[in-house]
């Protein structure tokens, strides 16, 4: 298939070259109709890559709360090299949780709650919204946009960084406007007493019902998100948070490995959130870094 047109009809092959990487043998076509040629290699995802041995580890381990630089040590390659296949990753696994919530059959129950992190520093914090299906506890969506300092560090950031505007409610409709894909009209909604999602839920899906539940103390176990309670009506959210925070360097409560970039953190929230989803079928698929095809 023509990676321009998308056409079949008037492809065909025009030889071959040996890769020098790995000296591997790939077929090179061309295109009638827009007058392009491609190959076999242009459309995977290692297109252009010299070391790509290393892709499916690197993506596992991303994801098993190893930080960048330590990955980078790990597979004897510099930094940049982890850095660039953190963006390569991330934009695939974006695009296949998006084709994943718009394949799959409507989901009736949701859970949905915020995340806390810092970008560079902890004056610098941000929100992560994120929904999970309840019965599955796969990841449906995820979300950040930043927000004001708290408690004793407001007046130290806003000295030395500023008024930093607040992005959750932006952050939230993002959440909810992913959502509307894959989630049906009469869906249950779960969440916390946050007088923000009520009028959020009835915007975006009238017909819905939002059940909340009052917010408990976390414990000292899963990082803050499992709490102290004989009964949590969002364990199911309250424990994928808690995965995420220990499966990703970047948003462990305690750490130097902290994210430099709002949108940087956003592609490693991508990569876990669709190797969380290939985890719980990893009885059915091997959880392989590829482009998902319903």
């Amino acid at each position: 298939m023509c990676p321009r047109c998308k056409c079949e009809q008037f492809t065909i092959k025009r030889g071959f070259y040996r890769r020098p990487s790995d000296d591997k043998k790939v077929q090179r076509y061309f295109c009638k109709a827009c007058k392009i040629g491609f190959s076999q290699q242009t459309t995977s995802i290692d297109y252009r890559q010299r070391k790509r041995w290393f892709n499916q580890s690197c993506f596992f381990t991303l994801c098993s709360g190893v930080s960048q630089r330590r990955a980078a040590y790990m597979f004897q390659v510099v930094p940049r090299t982890i850095a660039r296949r953190v963006k390569k990753f991330g934009e695939i696994c974006e695009k296949n949780l998006q084709k994943y919530r718009e394949s799959r059959s409507k989901v009736k129950e949701v859970e949905c709650d915020e995340m806390e992190s810092f970008i560079h520093s902890k004056l610098k914090p941000v929100t992560i919204p994120v929904a999970v299906e309840k019965k599955t506890r796969k990841v449906l969506a995820v979300s950040i946009g930043n927000i004001g300092a708290k408690s004793c560090l407001k007046g130290l950031a806003l000295k030395k960084y500023g008024k930093r505007p607040s992005e959750r409610l932006k952050a939230l409709k993002t959440l909810a406007q992913a959502l509307q894909t894959c989630v049906a009209s009469e869906a249950r909604f779960s969440s916390d007493k946050c007088p923000l999602y009520p009028k959020l839920i009835r915007d975006f899906f009238p017909n819905a019902t939002h059940f909340t539940c009052k917010g408990a103390r976390g414990a000292v176990i899963g990082l803050g998100e499992i709490k102290k309670t004989v009964f949590d009506p969002i364990f199911t959210l309250n424990h994928t948070c808690a995965m995420f925070r220990d499966n990703l360097k970047t948003l462990s409560r305690r750490t130097w490995a902290t994210a430099k970039r709002k949108d940087r953190l956003l592609l490693l929230l991508y990569i876990y959130a669709w190797f969380h989803n290939l985890w719980l079928d990893r009885k059915k698929v091997k959880p392989r870094l590829e482009v998902f095809a319903p």
